[in-house]
């Protein structure tokens, strides 16, 4: 059964304070082990991945299980927060380099994203815009 994480996280960066949040999938029999894997691998990228070096707690926000796969497209997250988007940084498949996942996006703003340091803020331009 696939299994979608959405965690959140306390971050210090040199001594500024940060939050963000991160999704996960694993496919795993049963939310028990889905939870002690996503645990485990969580562990393991504050070892081993730059962008999660300073994080210093993470909190489960839900775990999705998918049973069957739909086959219209559904919402997995959705957050709304006061105020203007803030300054921030998004990487997709931090560190993942598995056949068969890969990550797309608009491509006037992926492209732009490759030129640069992926690492640092850029604006991005809308997908749709009502």
């Amino acid at each position: 059964m696939l299994f979608i994480g959405h965690f959140s996280f306390d971050e210090l960066k040199g001594k500024k304070a940060r939050h963000g949040y991160f999704t996960c999938i694993i496919d795993a029999d049963d939310r028990e082990k889905a939870v002690a894997k996503f645990s485990d691998y969580i562990l393991s990228l504050k070892k081993e991945e730059e962008s999660f070096s300073g994080i210093e707690k993470v909190y489960i926000e839900d775990i999705i299980a998918v049973r069957n796969m739909p086959s219209e497209p559904i919402v997995t997250l959705f957050q709304s927060s006061e105020g203007n988007f803030p300054k921030s940084i998004s990487i997709s498949l931090p560190s993942v380099f598995k056949e068969g996942i890969d990550a797309f996006g608009l491509s006037r703003n992926v492209n732009r994203h490759e030129e640069a340091n992926t690492r640092s803020y850029k604006i991005a331009e809308p997908f749709i815009t009502f």
